[in-house]
This record gives C-alpha cells, sequence and structure tokens, in this order.
C-alpha cells in the first residue's frame, strides 16, 4: 500500500523571517501535521496488528499468526519445532496444534489430534488408546501430521478412525477391518497422517517400521492360526523355514503356511 503520509503538504519555508505572515499559513501547516499524524497512526497500528515480528512489542504479547496467508519463495535457516508436554491424564486428550507441533502426552482411551495444535504429536499410552482428527487445513491443501506414540506395554493397542483407509491395510500389526494396531515390542513408534480433502480420506505411513511384517521368530503348529494384527502377504523366517500368512487373522482360521529351507545347489 502507499503511505497515506504527504509531507509535500507542509510549508518549509513559512513563516517567512522578517515580514508579517498570514495566520491562514499556521492553520494550513498545522492542519497538515495533524493529518500526517493521524495517517501515521493509523499505518502503524495496522502493521501492529499484521506484521510477523521476532519479539513482543512493548506492552504486548508475541502471537504471530499467519492467519492461513500464504508464504512463498522463501529459503528457511535453522528451524526447529516446538515440543509441548502436556502431562498424564485419561479419557479424551484434545492434542491443539497451535499450542506447537510437537507434544507429548501419557493417556488411555480416546485421543484427538487437532491438526491446528501441529504437525508433530506424541502419545505415551497408559492402556488402550484411540486417535481422532480435528482442524484439517481445507480441502484442496495437503495437511500432515506425525504422531510419535510411545507403546508402555504390548497389550495396549491403538484404533486409527475408519477414515484412514490409504496405507491401512499394510501396517504391521493392523487389523483393517477394525482398524485396531497391535505391537510385538514396547518401544516408540511415529505414525505420519496425511489428507488433501479435510480428513475426509487419510493416508498413513509408518515412519519407524517396514510396511510388511518381516521379523525373526519362531512359529509352532500352536500359532498357525496367527495373532491378532496378522494379515496376508506377511512374512516370517526362522533358521529352518519362511512362513508366509494367508489369509487375515480371526481367531480359528489356520492363515500361516511354510515352506522349509533347502541348501542351494
Amino acid at each position: 500500500m502507499a503511505s497515506s503520509i504527504n509531507s509535500n503538504n507542509i510549508d518549509g519555508t513559512f513563516p517567512i523571517a522578517g515580514q508579517d505572515n498570514d495566520s491562514q499559513g499556521f492553520r494550513d501547516n498545522f492542519t497538515n501535521v495533524k493529518t500526517n499524524f493521524t495517517n501515521a497512526k493509523a499505518e502503524i497500528e495496522d502493521l501492529q496488528s499484521k506484521a510477523i515480528l521476532k519479539s513482543a512489542l512493548t506492552g504486548t504479547t508475541l502471537a504471530n499468526s499467519g492467519g492461513g496467508a500464504v508464504i512463498s519463495d522463501f529459503q528457511t535457516k535453522d528451524m526447529s519445532e516446538t515440543r509441548l508436554a502436556k502431562g498424564t491424564t485419561s479419557g479424551a486428550v484434545t492434542i491443539n496444534y497451535a499450542e506447537g507441533p510437537y507434544q507429548t502426552v501419557t493417556t488411555s482411551g480416546a485421543v484427538t489430534i487437532n491438526y491446528a495444535e501441529g504437525p508433530y504429536q506424541t502419545v505415551t499410552t497408559s492402556g488402550n488408546i484411540s486417535l481422532a482428527f480435528s482442524n484439517f487445513s481445507a480441502s484442496g491443501t495437503l495437511s500432515k501430521v506425525r504422531v510419535e506414540i510411545t507403546i508402555a506395554t504390548v497389550t495396549h493397542t491403538v484404533t486409527l478412525p475408519s477414515s484412514v483407509t490409504l496405507g491401512a491395510n499394510t501396517l504391521q500389526g493392523m487389523v483393517n477391518a477394525t482398524k485396531v494396531i497391535t505391537f510385538d515390542a514396547t518401544g516408540t513408534y511415529i505414525l505420519e497422517f496425511s489428507t488433501d480433502d479435510a480428513g475426509t480420506t487419510v493416508a498413513v505411513n509408518d515412519l519407524s517400521r517396514t510396511r510388511t511384517k518381516q521379523d525373526i521368530r519362531s512359529i509352532s503348529t500352536a500359532t498357525d492360526h496367527g495373532q491378532a494384527g496378522d494379515v496376508a502377504g506377511m512374512l516370517v523366517v526362522d533358521s529352518t523355514n519362511i512362513y508366509i500368512c494367508t489369509g487375515a487373522f480371526d481367531g480359528s482360521t489356520v492363515i500361516w503356511k511354510k515352506v522349509a529351507l533347502a541348501t542351494i545347489s
């Protein structure tokens, strides 16, 4: 915008020394000075309300909200993300993106992943948890959030929302029909969720494990029906056999078959 301050409407040569000067010249200059001060005040206050600042102005609290404005053609350097510990709780937990992109909470029950609270959020289980999303950006824009989940015990499960359909069926430990994930071991797992239609359809990517379950453990005839989370296509290898999962775990159907290893000759 062009400034409304006009320095040209003030007569710097008035009054003229050594002669009588018309008082109208004083009034004109004073009026124009006042108008310029008024315009300056309005423009400064407009900047104060809209500018992105590196520290708070005197007497104010820093609130650098871009209000959804587009930032383009920038080069960033030495950037970091905020980490917020939300404490230990149970029940429904709202993860507010506005509070920072990296958040921690110890919880059981329902957990709402609020995109407006940040793109990196963490959860430590104290029981089974179910995730929900809120405040994804508008359809036609990409929203992406990473959820770091610390599994305190392997009996704890994570239930994903029904909207998570892309990539869910190949997650380790996932029962796609129920969206329940079980874990073979305690530890920290990072799931990345993304959507370009405001959360109607959500894709998931496991950043800490491979897509298909390929590990080394023994399978006896007593476990040929598998375990929760087993789906067709999973592979397990031990010293004598390759085991192939041929179906989804239901608790009773035999879904694991094996092929004996032989020497290559």
